[in-house]
Order: C-alpha cells, then structure tokens, then sequence
C-alpha cells in the first residue's frame, strides 16, 4: 500500500489534533502541520512535540499580518530558532485584504530573504491574486534558488504556472483545487516529481475533525491526481513528500 503525506494542514487548528496525529503515524502518513503566526508555531511545536510524523512549519500568513510589528516578530523568532520548515506564508491580494497588502510584502520578502541567507528551508506558500509577486519575490531575494518553495493551492495564470515550474517550485492540492477545471488542468501540465497531496484541514479553526474523514481528503486527492497522471505517480509523489518532510530531520 502506498503512503500518503498531508503536505498542508493546519493540525493546531484541530481540537483533537492530537489524535488525527497520532492516528496518522499509525497509518505512516506524514504531516506538513503550518502555522499562521509565529506564537502559533512556538505552542504547536510544544502540543505535537511527541509526533515524530508530524513536521511543524513556522508561518505568517497574510490574513493574520496587520503591520510591520508582525514581520519583525517573525524574524525575531526565525533568528531565535532557526527553523528549517517555514509556513504558511506569502501573499494575498484580492480585495478582502487589500488593506494589508503593504504589510504583506514587507513580512513575506523579509522572510523569503531570512529563508535564501540560511538557505535550504522548506516552505509553504500562499498565493492568492498573487502568482507574478510572489515569484518574483521568490527570485529576487534568492529564496527559489536556495530554498525548496512549495505553492499551496496554485490558482495563478498559466504562464506563472510555467515559470514557477522552471524556478524549480512544488505544487501541493487537496480535493477542493482539483474539483476544479484549473486544477485538473495544472496537474496535467506539473511534472510528477514536483507534485504533492494536501488536506488544507480543517474547514474552520476550532473544528474536531474525525479521522476517517480527514483520511478520506487525502484519499481523495490522491485518487484525483492518479486520474490524471497514472497509477504509478502516487508512489512517486510519496516518495517526493517523504524526501523533503525528513530531509535533514
């Protein structure tokens, strides 16, 4: 039977995520377990500190950045401990949080520069209305070329598709991206070996979740891309999860 990894979730937002991670090493599934603020890292860390499956990734995201006080706390922490895991970060820029999109670029690039100056950091990226700034930020502080960058959910244009490809970039997607055409179509076109499950779990913060539930999104996933790409890409594609997930751990 062929593992599967949760290369995108968000455990501490589970109330039972103890038990989804203790019955996930059960079942051998590593989990990418990210964050939305540094303090949110720092208590995850503790809570599933005895699950050796699941790897805790240090995040800003953007809808929890409202100024630069967050960027410099990030870092405060990012040089406090040196993590090798980053995420969630990135940008969103549709309207909801247009007033924040500043601040996004500031706490985004100062962590992207962090991440290419210690290099080989693992990072989950949120793009939303975002694709071309958030490569080029990628690029230009150095954090595509030193980095292994992840995009969550991929929705930009097809031409930012390409290049994130070319720059060397993963792509995780769960069962809400690939019911889409965009999605179907993206994991078409991504090669196989830069291609990874995720759950984006749970719905809501604060959610208990059930197991067999949260289970079957990664099933479900995992059956949508083998639709797609074969039989023989999920071996592939656990193979790659398990690669970047115990790399240097």
């Amino acid at each position: 039977m062929t593992l599967l990894h949760d290369m995108h979730c968000h455990l501490d937002f589970m109330e039972n995520g103890e038990e989804i991670a203790e019955r996930a090493h059960e079942d051998g599934t590593l989990v990418f377990a990210n964050t939305v603020t540094p303090e949110g890292w720092e208590a995850s860390c503790t809570r599933f500190a005895p699950f050796e499956n699941v790897v805790t990734g240090l995040g800003l995201h953007p809808w929890w950045v409202n100024g630069k006080d967050d960027s410099r706390r990030a870092l405060e922490m990012l040089g406090q401990h040196d993590p090798r895991v980053i995420g969630e970060i990135g940008l969103d820029l549709g309207r909801r949080h247009a007033d924040t999109a500043d601040a996004q670029r500031t706490a985004f690039e100062d962590i992207l520069r962090w991440s290419a100056s210690r290099g080989r950091k693992l990072i989950s990226i949120h793009s939303v209305h975002a694709a071309k700034e958030a490569l080029d930020l990628l690029e230009s502080t150095g954090a595509a070329e030193s980095c292994t960058c992840i995009f969550h959910w991929f929705t930009g244009p097809s031409d930012q598709l390409k290049r994130a490809v070319q720059d060397g970039c993963y792509f995780s997607f769960g069962p809400r991206a690939l019911g889409t055409g965009k999605g179907r179509e993206y994991v078409k076109a991504i090669p196989t070996t830069r291609l990874l499950l995720e759950t984006d779990y749970p719905p809501n913060q604060g959610d208990t979740c059930a197991y067999d539930r949260y289970k079957s999104e990664l099933q479900s996933a995992a059956n949508s891309i083998t639709a797609i790409k074969g039989p023989d890409s999920l071996p592939q594609i656990a193979e790659t999860a398990s690669k970047l997930l115990k790399e240097d751990s």
